[in-house]
């Protein structure tokens, strides 16, 4: 028995060295003890944001490391940092790699990952990178496989091999740090590099049949064109065309205001896409209560804003509000934040009411739906200074002022019970309480923001249903998007991400946290590049949302003078000529009407 427990430590210690990728040989690039190689870096702002140890972790293949905790949320990008340098001269277009294994013990991001940036450039001021790259870290090990070519030439210690850690409050563990040097003996495409991908992304996955059988079942209805002449008898052979002009479902994004009102021809291109693409909308940031203070400065503005949202509803843009109330200190206007702790915190309840109704009157017509409650997991500081109770309030003051305005609440990383149980079930004992409460509650805000590394469909899913089951309330994907530079990966993810919510028959739409490079808060996430190219994420969205799932149909009538289909539901146009007559006419498809029945009498 104990030569047998002798050898479980080898073979455990076996395993781990197995998971490292067999790599080509090469020089080292770090001078000596790679953990001794690199050091870190604080911006004088940051200087107490920050944590870091080198520490012994039983990782793949290596026995030391760093642990880097941010320690509250932390920007930029680059106030907390690991740096290293290049221990010999290299030559622009040469090959190297640089790896290195890294896990997260603490998470707060959206996307349920923490995240590590690595640049790789000259070691000073020199925005000409040979790297770039934004690796989200979840909580098991991962192998970190980067091969670049060096854009220019260095002498030793020119160069920089930069991780940085400014960003939201999380704590991340590093090992097995290595760059190696090939120079011309291997290519970039030869090298192994990480690729990241999720269960149910194979081609014939059984959760996605599924998924296209209940969109058939629940997104489609029956209809009929009936035609007749003026004497109310059949005509036959009359040519029938139906063009769907406008989804029922709500298929949105996230825009900035001024773009909508501020000509350019940048703007008027964000503007055309606007209209090619989306049904739904509304302000990114305008209507946040700091952002409505006027405390943002220029390039914000109520005026702007209710001209955006007027360009909105003058298209028929189902439109949202985003946020009554986000409820941590940093996410409150000054004057909320000075009278926390003071003598004058009891005046901060009555305040928010008068927000609410402020705001609501001055947006009264413009807005179809609003959250209410945002992030409650995260940005708690009002509740925890006047307790749970303070939330239903908001949702009855916003009902007084709105009656027939949607009221939602919203989270995020509420998406996958399996990789976030804590916050899924935060979210439902939420919900649950201010239900209890009588908060008038009518719609459920899912974030889903997704990193590199997505859930799997099936795991969402599963947590729709959980919700349907338990509150049987409308659900709306509220900033979905995807960061990864896997563009591959990306447009993968988009295409099975937009399937499954088109399935669920509790999702009303989808609204994509911005579309274009130069505008969203994470750019590789983006569907359009900065000179408007569209990459493959924004190809899969335009093929499902604006061919596959819009019913355009052209035939003739039967000897009874009937054309009869079914469609996604939603507007429609239809034209019908006989005999060198032509009438259009219009017609709406929903759920909640059943089959249509259109009747045409040909003069």
């Amino acid at each position: 028995m104990k030569r047998i427990l002798l050898l479980i430590p080898l073979l455990l210690a076996a395993a781990i060295a197995q998971a490292q990728t067999l790599l080509p040989k090469g020089d080292s690039l770090l001078a000596g003890d790679p953990v001794n190689a690199f050091a870190l870096r604080v911006e004088p702002h940051a200087k107490d944001n920050v944590k870091f140890e080198t520490v012994d972790l039983a990782g793949p293949g290596f026995t030391r490391g760093w642990r880097v905790a941010t320690l509250q949320d932390t920007s930029p990008m680059a106030a907390i940092e690991l740096r290293g340098v290049n221990s010999r001269p290299v030559v622009a277009g040469e090959v190297a790699l640089m790896r290195f294994f890294a896990r997260a013990t603490e998470i707060s991001d959206e996307t349920g990952a923490a995240r590590v940036l690595l640049f790789i450039r000259r070691n000073g001021v020199d925005w000409n990178s040979s790297f770039e790259g934004d690796f989200p870290i979840t909580r098991e090990w991962q192998e970190i496989l980067v091969p670049f070519v060096w854009t220019q030439d260095f002498d030793k210690d020119g160069a920089a091999f930069m991780l940085r850690f400014g960003f939201k409050r999380q704590t991340v563990e590093i090992g097995g740090v290595e760059v190696i040097h090939y120079g011309k003996t291997q290519t970039w495409a030869e090298l192994p590099r990480t690729k990241f991908s999720y269960k149910g992304r194979e081609a014939d996955a059984a959760w996605r049949k599924a998924a296209f059988g209940r969109i058939e079942k629940i997104r489609k209805g029956d209809f009929a064109i009936n035609v007749v002449d003026a004497a109310g008898k059949p005509v036959s052979d009359a040519k029938v065309v139906v063009t769907q002009t406008r989804a029922a479902f709500q298929w949105g994004s996230a825009l900035q205001m001024q773009r909508l009102v501020v000509d350019s021809p940048e703007n008027r291109r964000y503007r055309e896409i606007t209209e090619e693409l989306f049904n739904a909308a509304g302000p990114e940031n305008d209507l946040k209560w700091p952002v409505w203070a006027g405390e943002w400065g220029a390039g914000f503005s109520q005026e702007q804003t209710l001209a955006g949202l007027r360009w909105l509803k003058e298209r028929g843009f189902h439109t949202r509000g985003h946020v009554f109330v986000w409820p941590g200190h940093k996410n409150l206007p000054k004057p909320i934040q000075e009278r926390i702790g003071t003598a004058k915190q009891n005046e901060i309840p009555e305040m928010v009411h008068a927000h609410i109704r402020e705001i609501a009157r001055a947006t009264k017509g413009l807005l179809d739906e609003w959250d209410v409650l945002n992030e409650p997991f995260t940005n708690f500081d009002l509740m925890k200074i006047f307790g749970d109770e303070v939330m239903a309030p908001w949702f009855k003051v916003a009902r007084e002022e709105l009656p027939g305005v949607a009221l939602y609440f919203n989270d995020f990383s509420n998406h996958d019970a399996t990789t976030d149980a804590d916050h899924v079930a935060h979210f439902e004992k939420t919900t649950r309480y201010l239900l209890d409460h009588g908060a008038p509650v009518d719609g459920l805000g899912m974030q889903v923001h997704f990193n590199g590394r997505p859930n799997a469909p099936e795991n969402i899913l599963a947590v729709l249903d959980r919700y349907q089951k338990q509150f049987a309330l409308p659900v709306r994907m509220t900033e979905f998007d995807v960061w990864t530079m896997d563009e591959e990966l990306q447009a993968d993810f988009t295409r099975d991400f937009l399937i499954l919510s088109f399935s669920h028959p509790s999702v009303v739409g989808v609204q994509h946290w911005g579309f274009w490079e130069s505008t969203h808060w994470r750019p590789p996430a983006a569907m359009y590049r900065a000179d408007w190219s569209e990459k493959p994420n924004a190809r899969v969205y335009k093929d499902l949302v604006l061919k596959k799932w819009r019913t355009n149909l052209e035939g003739a009538t039967d000897a009874g003078g009937r054309f009869a289909q079914r469609g996604f539901h939603g507007e429609y146009s239809v034209v019908v000529e006989a005999g060198g007559r032509r009438i259009e006419k219009t017609f709406s498809l929903t759920p909640a009407a059943g089959a249509a029945e259109l009747t045409v009498t040909l003069p």
